[in-house]
């Protein structure tokens, strides 16, 4: 039975591997993921804490993580899928996962560092990203809810903000001890 399954992953691996090198690299989408990848690391370059880079750059690769984790369940049980990928042998690069979530998550930290405003911030950023950010990215194909939805994405987004919160104050309070 292993066998049988590591010969069905090899096969889906290189079907996967056909498409993207000859239908999805270079193509609009593809692009899109460059860009927005782009512009969202440039736009935490210009606003990270020059001051706290270390801590601030550990909080980015905490969410990266967290967000990494999450969307590999999410796409482990189909409920929602990536139609187009910037590299193919790894998932955790399209533009939701590598950029645009972790960076808005690291910003909110970053600049919300007190509990009593990070709820606040942590609730708008994701419904920011819930109720604007998968729509766009399902509009151009970026993104592809399968059984997902805006206000699903709203309620997984927000308590990951909170963990990732949780994880970068314990870390910083056993640091400063």
């Amino acid at each position: 039975m292993i066998n049988q399954l590591e010969a069905l992953t090899q096969h889906v691996n290189h079907e996967q591997y056909y498409y993207w090198l000859h239908h999805d690299l270079f193509s609009a989408q593809w692009w899109l993921i460059v860009i927005l990848s782009a512009l969202f690391l440039f736009m935490f370059y210009l606003l990270i804490d020059r001051e706290r880079m270390v801590f601030i750059l550990l909080v980015f690769s905490i969410s990266f993580v967290v967000v990494g984790i999450v969307d590999e369940l999410g796409k482990f049980f189909d409920v929602w899928s990536y139609p187009h990928q910037f590299l193919i042998f790894t998932h955790r690069f399209n533009s939701v996962d590598f950029a645009v979530i972790p960076v808005i998550l690291t910003l909110v930290y970053q600049f919300f560092s007190k509990w009593k405003f990070y709820w606040i911030a942590a609730l708008i950023a994701a419904a920011f990203i819930a109720f604007i950010g998968v729509p766009i990215f399902t509009f151009f194909h970026l993104y592809d809810l399968n059984h997902w939805n805006t206000w699903k994405a709203f309620i997984t987004v927000y308590p990951i903000g909170l963990f990732i919160k949780v994880i970068s104050d314990f870390i910083y309070s056993n640091q400063r001890k």
